[in-house]
């Protein structure tokens, strides 16, 4: 599929990006679970009290931040994982998940600029261009897919993506709205992806709650406040790429 052709590009092109500077052959892009992380550069690393989980559990919450962990990598955009492979210079994640909610926030460093912006365009792309159905039924096969009709049969669940305008800044960043049906009628709770690139960094978070259909936009609404604080810190990585161009 041409989808996961452009994200195989994306990771090539970070180690191309990077043996080139050093005259090496090079690398395969990685198909672990796990991101490729290379030796970093200056202005390369997150700093380690970079404010990934800002906003996120309750007000006296302390939500730890990793270098490691699972993240986003298993996001599924159209039977597809992109974050899943990545030639990374450096990685953050933090998770507050339980019960019926989960909050999960990944920030990765790419080699280039151009990396981050291209990897959130194909990050859109992915929830409209879908060509096959996101149904998952009692095998527990799933994936998510652009707008979708029609679920299956009896226990199938279908998952409907919509890709909104992001409320923190102009494409490539985007916001993706998952809601679910099921056996054909709607189902609860909602999931919401935001997808922020800033000059080498993307970060991707998404938050699972209760929400219903009919209250699906205000549930969009009510996730950028908890983000400012690590939405704003991101331009430390543009004035970065700014000042290495």
């Amino acid at each position: 599929m041409r989808h996961r052709a452009r994200l195989v590009t994306v990771a090539l092109a970070c180690a191309l990006a990077l043996s080139a500077c050093r005259g090496e052959s090079p690398p395969v892009p990685s198909t672990g679970a796990a991101p490729t992380s290379v030796a970093t550069g200056p202005g390369a690393a997150i700093p380690d009290d970079f404010p990934l989980s800002a906003g996120m559990g309750g007000p006296r919450d302390d939500v730890p931040t990793s270098r490691t962990g699972t993240g986003l990598r298993d996001l599924d955009l159209c039977g597809t994982s992109p974050l899943r492979g990545l030639v990374v210079r450096d990685r953050m994640v933090a998770d507050n998940s339980g019960g019926e909610s989960a909050d999960t926030r990944d920030l990765v460093v790419l080699p280039a600029p151009g990396d981050a912006s291209r990897l959130a365009e194909d990050i859109a792309e992915l929830a409209t261009g879908c060509e096959r159905a996101d149904v998952s039924g009692d095998s527990g096969d799933s994936g998510d897919s652009g707008d979708s009709g029609g679920a299956g049969g009896a226990g199938d669940m279908e998952t409907r993506t919509q890709v909104l305008a992001s409320p923190f800044g102009p494409r490539p960043a985007a916001t993706l709205l998952q809601t679910y049906r099921v056996d054909g009628r709607a189902g609860d709770g909602a999931t919401v992806v935001h997808v922020v690139p800033a000059g080498a960094a993307l970060l991707v978070t998404s938050t699972y709650g209760q929400w219903t259909e009919d209250d699906v936009d205000r549930a969009v609404a009510r996730t950028v406040a908890p983000l400012r604080e690590t939405v704003a810190a991101l331009t430390t990585f543009a004035e970065r790429s700014a000042g290495r161009d």
